[in-house]
């Protein structure tokens, strides 16, 4: 059991392309509910569940902004996280209360989207699947990107963005497709063939984000469908 680095409630929880956990947003202490939390989180924290006991989590930038009862958080194809709401209050009250109703939007931007690793970062991802609406169960389909350098340790994952409310991200699934071929050709294009989740067990019929992961750099992501044959 891993010890988080202080006390959270009402936070969401979000699963990033490289198989990290972001927490963010919610409160030190109190519940849900009208005004019955204080002390806000404004520092997320960053769960990375391969590294050694003790060493999992990390404590990121702080934010000014309290985000408490009714705040959300979601993942974006671009990388960043869109984070948003706040109202510990049971009507909108901008004013003369301790935690006013919060309108404002704030994108999160994780560290391995920093520019300083676009040198790694695969660009250009295209899916192609033959012409037809989606990718059938087991199927096979084809992904292109492009790199600036080799390969390093290349995973394709495939994100089925939640429905967020009330520190709950309702159907969110991260699942590694399994890669049958990749070849790299001249001017640093890379071509690869993966097949599709074997059933709606895995993965439930629907629009996922793909993205490519090189090195633990995520690329921006591309939509893809996976569908009943």
């Amino acid at each position: 059991m891993e010890e988080m680095p202080g006390p959270r409630l009402m936070n969401d929880m979000l699963i990033l392309p490289t198989g990290d956990i972001l927490i963010i947003n919610g409160v030190k202490r109190g519940c849900a509910g009208w005004n019955s939390a204080a002390s806000p989180s404004l520092q997320p924290y960053l769960y990375k569940p391969n590294k050694k006991h003790g060493k999992r989590f990390s404590i990121l930038k702080s934010t000014k902004i309290a985000r408490m009862y009714h705040s959300s958080a979601i993942l974006l194809p671009d990388g960043r996280v869109l984070v948003a709401g706040g109202n510990p209050n049971n009507k909108y009250a901008l004013s003369d209360v301790p935690y006013p109703t919060e309108l404002r939007l704030q994108a999160f931007v994780p560290l391995h989207m920093d520019r300083k690793f676009d040198k790694t970062r695969p660009q250009n991802v295209s899916v192609y699947y033959g012409g037809g609406r989606g990718v059938g169960y087991g199927a096979e389909f084809g992904v292109n990107f492009w790199l600036r350098r080799k390969p390093v340790n290349v995973k394709f994952s495939v994100y089925k963005p939640p429905f967020t409310t009330h520190s709950l991200s309702m159907n969110q699934r991260m699942v590694v497709l399994e890669c049958k071929n990749m070849t790299r050709g001249k001017g640093g294009w890379v071509n690869a063939l993966l097949k599709a989740p074997p059933s709606a067990n895995t993965a439930p019929a629907g629009y996922y984000m793909l993205t490519v992961v090189n090195g633990g750099i995520p690329s921006i992501s591309q939509w893809v469908r996976f569908m009943h044959a």
